[in-house]
């Protein structure tokens, strides 16, 4: 069962209204939870509220969910940023370790046997 909000002690209905006039606020007595739709849409159901009072807090839900582009584009560039980090610390453990190869190479831990280079170890 639902109910539909008309007015609430923070005007959250209608500052949503100023949003998108389409925007309507029901609670759902089933899950708890407050509902954003818009009657523009044959499903009206644009979004549940993660929070359990209508607060400012489902004005910037609802701004944030009417910026999904721009939300996209920031999960993208979050996503670049792990691969470059992934990358360097790839990056470094290999520079790291050839380093280590070179400073043993050096050191003359081996033998040189004909046109190979023999380690005491093989």
């Amino acid at each position: 069962m639902k109910i539909k909000i008309n007015h609430d002690v923070f005007n959250i209905v209608n500052r949503l209204k100023q949003i998108n006039k389409n925007y309507f606020v029901m609670y759902n007595k089933k899950t708890n939870k407050f509902e954003i739709h818009n009657k523009s849409y044959a499903n009206t159901l644009c979004l549940t509220l993660p929070y359990s009072s209508l607060d400012a807090r489902a004005i910037n839900y609802v701004l944030k969910s009417e910026q999904v582009e721009q939300v996209l584009l920031e999960i993208e560039r979050n996503n670049q940023k792990l691969k470059m980090q992934q990358k360097n610390n790839l990056t470094d453990k290999i520079n790291y370790q050839l380093n280590e190869i070179y400073s043993y190479a050096q050191k003359g831990s081996g033998e040189f046997n004909g046109n190979a280079y023999k380690t005491l170890w093989v």
